[in-house]
């Protein structure tokens, strides 16, 4: 008999940890849609995020090229008024200082 109702008590404890189980799972299963739809709301706020950013980051690249033609038209002007300035500037002081 004493076989038998250790039989039962180790039956019985065991049932427990499995219901116990069980009633752990099914908490963590409730909780996993809720888990979900904030994974979706940061998902989607983070787009939105990386949207205005892309949106920034094209304004910047069309304002340094704006910028990198404006310099690089100033050096081209430059450039032209050194060389015109190196042919003429010899030959005015060559004038001026004989």
């Amino acid at each position: 008999m004493t076989t038998e109702a250790s039989r039962l008590g180790t039956l019985e404890r065991q049932l427990a940890v499995i219901e116990h189980r069980m009633n752990e799972f099914e908490g963590r299963h409730d909780t996993v849609p809720t888990r979900v739809t904030k994974l979706e709301q940061q998902f989607e706020n983070m787009t939105g995020q990386l949207k205005e950013l892309n949106k920034g980051q094209q304004a910047l690249t069309l304002a340094v090229n704006v910028i990198g033609s404006k310099v690089g038209r100033l050096l081209t002007i430059l450039t032209l008024v050194g060389a015109v300035l190196q042919m003429v500037v010899p030959a005015l002081l060559r004038v001026w200082f004989p």
